[in-house]
C-alpha cells in the first residue's frame, strides 16, 4: 500500500527512522525535523551561550548525522533519547575544543518552579544570579543540569543520553544543584530544595 504524505505525519518516530533507508527518506527526515528541530535548536542555544549561528549549524549537522547513522539506531529504544545522545556528544566534543563554552543566559527561563517573590524586579535579579551560577558549572554538570531541568528528561533518559550510570547522573545533579543553591543563598536562604528536585 502506498504511503501518502499525511500518513507520514501519523507514524511514530521509530518508524520514520526506518524509512530513512527507503525512497521516502526525504519526507521522513523532514517530518523528524519538523517535530524536533526547535527543541534541539533550543538545547544547542543554551549550551553555546546564545550563539544562534553555531546552534543552527549544530542543529543542521545533527539531522545530517541522523540520516547518515540511522542504521545504528536500535528500534527497541526511543528515538528522542537516541537523538539527544548524539546532540549531547556533539556538545561535549565542542566543550573539549573550547573549554570556556557556557550555557545560555536564557537557560533558566524554562525553570518555572520558584515561588520566591511576586516582584518582577526581584525575579530578574534571581534569574541573573541563576544564569551566572549555571555558567560557572563544569561542562558535564551543566549538561546534566540542562537535560534535567530545562529539557525535563528523566534520570534514566539522562543516563542513556550521557552514557553514564544512574548513580553518576544523580551525583552530578546533586553537585550542580548544591552549587547553584549555595550561589543563590544570599538571594533567599530557602532556595535549597525549593526549586530543584533530583528524584
Amino acid at each position: 500500500m502506498k504511503l501518502f504524505r499525511k500518513d507520514i505525519k501519523k507514524l511514530p518516530d521509530e518508524a520514520l527512522v526506518q524509512l530513512l533507508s527507503s525512497a521516502r527518506s526525504n519526507e521522513a527526515l523532514t517530518e523528524l525535523h519538523a517535530r524536533y528541530s526547535k527543541k534541539v535548536l533550543g538545547f544547542f542555544i543554551r549550551m553555546f551561550n546564545r550563539d544562534e549561528e553555531k546552534a543552527q549549524d549544530f542543529t543542521q549537522d545533527l539531522f545530517i548525522r541522523i540520516l547518515e547513522k540511522h542504521h545504528l539506531f536500535d528500534p527497541q529504544k526511543r528515538f528522542y533519547t537516541w537523538m539527544f545522545t548524539i546532540a549531547s556528544n556533539m556538545a561535549k566534543t565542542s566543550f573539549r575544543k573550547k573549554s570556556d563554552a557556557q550555557l545560555s543566559e536564557d537557560g533558566y527561563e524554562l525553570i518555572d518552579r520558584t515561588t520566591l517573590t511576586d516582584s518582577g524586579f526581584d525575579k530578574q535579579i534571581f534569574r541573573d544570579l541563576l544564569s551566572k551560577a549555571i555558567e560557572r558549572l563544569e561542562d558535564h554538570h551543566r549538561l546534566t543540569f540542562t537535560l534535567r531541568y530545562i529539557n525535563e528528561m528523566s534520570i534514566r533518559d539522562i543516563s542513556e543520553v550521557t552514557e553514564t550510570s544512574i548513580g553518576t547522573v544523580k551525583s552530578r545533579l546533586f553537585y550542580a544543584t548544591k552549587k547553584i543553591s549555595k550561589d543563590l543563598a544570599e538571594f533567599d536562604p530557602g532556595t535549597d530544595q525549593q526549586i530543584f528536585k533530583i528524584g
